[in-house]
């Protein structure tokens, strides 16, 4: 019997009080990283934590939600491309969500023209692993369809077997400024509320606990309680050509 799960496309206006957004998707093995969990040397990298993203915004940038759309996975038979409708701005830019590999996972990728092959900003790291995402824009002229983009953060979060740094529930989060074309991936350890693992079968993203993870209250948002955080990768993805 072919399952069915969910990964976020499209997109979704939302008000930048609004609670923490859906967990959605799951995707198949990836491989670990192993190495020593070192957290120096990234205080000034973008996105150390997840509040400082949300304060990004500012006159002129609206929040949007990365919407879901249902994937056929069919497991390494399944149909690789993309899902959902693309986001698109008006400054042709979009933002498509791909199922695609020979081990398939989910994949976002950030395309800045039509005939650009696009660049991967985020995927899903685990082998259950729930995604979510969202982006700021501005539009000016408030029709719900971004201008052109600006800030993206995709997270995917380990709702399977306590697999990776023992203990502890893992989070990478992928942030992208697009204006300075510059990609932040950040390995989050947070603490569990109930044991692993936590998704419900068939369910990937439907967890035992709710909130699987303990939370605290920043200004009027609540956010994972983080233990450590590691900056494992910061790089540009296009080329002067592009």
């Amino acid at each position: 019997m072919v399952s069915r799960r969910k990964v976020h496309a499209g997109f979704g206006r939302s008000i930048v009080a609004a609670a923490v957004f859906m967990f959605l998707a799951s995707c198949t093995p990836a491989v670990f990283d192993y190495e020593v969990f070192d957290t120096s040397g990234t205080a000034d990298a973008l996105g150390r934590r997840e509040e400082d993203v949300d304060a990004l915004v500012k006159e002129g940038l609206v929040r949007f939600v990365l919407n879901p759309v249902a994937a056929d996975d069919g497991y390494l038979f399944g149909e690789r491309g993309v899902l959902g409708e693309p986001v698109e701005a008006q400054s042709g830019e979009r933002l498509e969500i791909r199922w695609e590999g020979f081990f398939p996972r989910y994949r976002l990728y950030y395309v800045p023209s039509p005939r650009h092959p696009g660049v991967v900003i985020g995927e899903c790291y685990f082998p259950d692993g729930c995604n979510n995402g969202f982006f700021f824009a501005p539009d000016a002229d408030g029709d719900a369809v971004p201008d052109r983009l600006r800030y993206v953060q995709w997270v995917s979060s380990d709702y399977g077997r306590d697999d990776g740094v023992p203990g502890y529930l893992d989070r990478y989060r992928y942030v992208y400024d697009v204006a300075k074309d510059r990609l932040y991936v950040w390995h989050d350890l947070l603490f569990y509320r109930c044991p692993p693992p936590l998704s419900t079968p068939p369910y990937t993203c439907r967890t035992k606990c709710d909130p699987p993870c303990k939370m605290s209250a920043v200004g009027n948002r609540t956010y994972p309680v983080v233990f450590k955080t590691r900056l494992v990768e910061e790089r540009s993805l296009l080329g002067p050509q592009d």
